[in-house]
């Protein structure tokens, strides 16, 4: 996923610093103009300013590159998810609460969002493929938990919980390519609401009606 412009910080000035944080650094901008598949290793080097056998010397090519640089960043989202599940809410304003933390971090990283999970920079295989799919799996695991608690719905319902997360993941994707789009807002928040309210809403009242219960306005959810 190409996108115009880059976020401030970025870039050729950012990434000349040598060492290993900064060939990280260059390593994410050269993935985030040219995808995964064009990059070379001796690019990488051009643009942190170092030897390609520096590059050799703390990674063992480019995957290498891509796992240091996107396992401590899934790492902080799952721990940013999981504070989540501990703190007190209902679960619409947890299930947005989720959607609102797993958006904001993919804005703020959106290098390491392209090649995790946006799949369209790395090959489908191996390492960095699992990494996002492991990744993904978390962030529907958090869906699903809190969907579990909208009324009407049972844990035993395992199918609908499932595509219940997996429809509003894909609609909270959806927002990120838009905000891509527009350049990036900087606050997902109103976006996403405006996305998944409706979605969210619509399942709650259809999950009513197949319990025989009354179905509540289709337009609004109770937090």
């Amino acid at each position: 996923m190409r996108r115009p412009g880059r976020r401030s910080g970025s870039g050729r000035s950012g990434a000349r610093r040598g060492g290993r944080e900064g060939i990280i650094r260059a390593a994410l901008h050269v993935f985030g103009q040219v995808g995964f598949e064009a990059a070379t290793v001796r690019g990488i080097a051009s643009e942190a300013g170092v030897s390609a056998a520096a590059v050799y010397h703390y990674f063992d090519g480019k995957q290498g590159l891509v796992l240091a640089a996107c396992e401590p960043e899934a790492s902080a989202l799952k721990a940013r998810l999981e504070s989540l599940g501990r703190a007190p809410s209902g679960p619409t304003s947890h299930t947005l609460a989720i959607l609102e933390t797993a958006m904001a971090w993919a804005l703020q990283n959106l290098d390491v969002y392209e090649l995790l999970l946006a799949g369209t920079a790395a090959p489908r295989s191996g390492k960095i493929w699992a990494l996002g799919r492991e990744l993904e799996a978390a962030c529907l695991r958090e869906l699903e938990a809190a969907l579990s608690g909208v009324s009407g719905w049972s844990p035993d319902d395992r199918s609908r919980i499932e595509a219940g997360a997996q429809a509003l993941w894909a609609a909270a994707n959806g927002v990120i390519c838009l905000c891509l789009r527009l350049g990036c807002p900087t606050s997902v928040g109103p976006l996403l609401s405006a996305a998944v309210e409706p979605i969210l809403a619509e399942m709650i009242a259809a999950e009513l009606d197949r319990a025989g219960a009354a179905t509540p306005h289709r337009g609004s959810a109770a937090r």
